[in-house]
């Protein structure tokens, strides 16, 4: 199966069982759209529109081609990508998968067993919020500090 069949069936995959709206999935972003001069496609994008209608990304699924074992190795040489991918974009949600085996990976250290546990568009949008909220409400009492704060939160 061609990567581009495996696109097919993940985006199948995030309508029919993360229940995420057609219209909230984006196939083939430059990361150019998220910092100029950043070299890159992601292959899908679960996004969603926030209030100024803005496009935020919630998750992105890098995708390999189906004959692509995700062994240790295949995955080591993907981090870097992966890495860039999350220091543009901040999504802090991925997926690495060749159709068949999947590696998981979210800025709260989660590690999935097997698929049943991904979360739902619903539930993204609810921890979206919250990290939001949370962000607002230290940006209230401290200022923007930054990711080298240390002070308590």
């Amino acid at each position: 199966m061609s990567k581009e069949l495996v696109k097919d069936r993940v985006i199948e995959y995030l309508v029919e069982e993360l229940k995420v709206p057609e219209n909230m999935i984006e196939v083939d972003t430059p990361l150019s759209e998220y910092e100029e001069g950043v070299e890159g496609t992601i292959d899908i994008t679960v996004v969603i529109e926030d209030e100024t209608e803005s496009i935020l990304p919630l998750m992105v699924v890098q995708c390999l081609d189906e004959d692509i074992e995700l062994t240790e190795s295949v995955v080591e040489a993907q981090m870097d990508y992966l890495e860039l991918i999350d220091e543009t974009t901040h999504v802090g949600r991925m997926i690495l998968t060749n159709g068949d085996q999947m590696m998981y990976a979210d800025w709260n250290g989660t590690d999935l067993d097997d698929e049943e546990q991904l979360p739902t568009y619903d539930r993204m949008i609810e921890e979206y919020k919250l990290a939001e909220k949370e962000y607002n409400e230290h940006v209230a009492n401290h200022g923007d500090c930054g990711e080298d704060c240390d002070h308590e939160h």
